[in-house]
């Protein structure tokens, strides 16, 4: 039994999309080739990375004012809003950085009404049960200048799961996370 080769599956793949891209008849097939790539693409993107990791790669790439600016965003004390269980308390006259948990998330765009210089958000995952929620980054469309989504979660989990609760991702936003347990 002979097995084909890589560039031989590529090609029929290459020949196959030429049939379907070329006949009229194949709307079909055109329509769910879309759709597949897009389903797939979307999900691909979705890809949160360690803080640590990502504050690393910016260092030793030479990129220290955006290290700087996010060290700032991440340690210093700076102008907030917190928002939890429906509760917005604001501190500060601009704030930077927005902090919640994942059960306030689909509110922040109609509820917080200081977010024209937020560019830091940080969510909370606190308990197991978070898991089974989502994370829709549709919820910051209103907020111009966010840059950094940080998730930070207080359940040991796989960065999988974490990475599997966002939806609707448009590579907008820098997608951070931690694993901080106790912390």
């Amino acid at each position: 039994m002979r097995t084909k080769s890589t560039l031989e599956k590529a090609v029929k793949f290459v020949n196959n999309c030429k049939f379907i891209f070329f006949s009229r008849r194949n709307i079909f097939q055109k329509n769910i080739f879309f759709v597949l790539f897009f389903l797939i693409t979307t999900i691909s993107f979705a890809q949160t990375e360690n803080v640590d990791s990502y504050l690393t790669n910016l260092e030793n790439s030479g990129q220290d004012s955006k290290l700087t600016h996010l060290k700032h965003l991440l340690h210093d004390l700076q102008s907030a809003v917190y928002s939890k269980s429906g509760e917005i308390k604001v501190y500060g006259d601009k704030p930077t950085a927005l902090y919640t948990d994942i059960n306030s998330i689909n509110n922040l765009n109609t509820s917080v009404s200081l977010k024209n210089d937020i560019e830091i958000v940080t969510i909370k995952i606190e308990k197991p049960a978070d898991l089974s929620k989502s994370i829709d980054l549709n919820a910051f469309s209103g907020f111009e200048n966010l840059k950094y989504v940080f998730i930070i979660s207080k359940v040991e989990e796989n960065p999988t799961v974490i990475n599997n609760l966002i939806k609707n991702d448009t590579s907008k936003y820098i997608l951070l996370h931690k694993i901080s347990i106790g912390g």
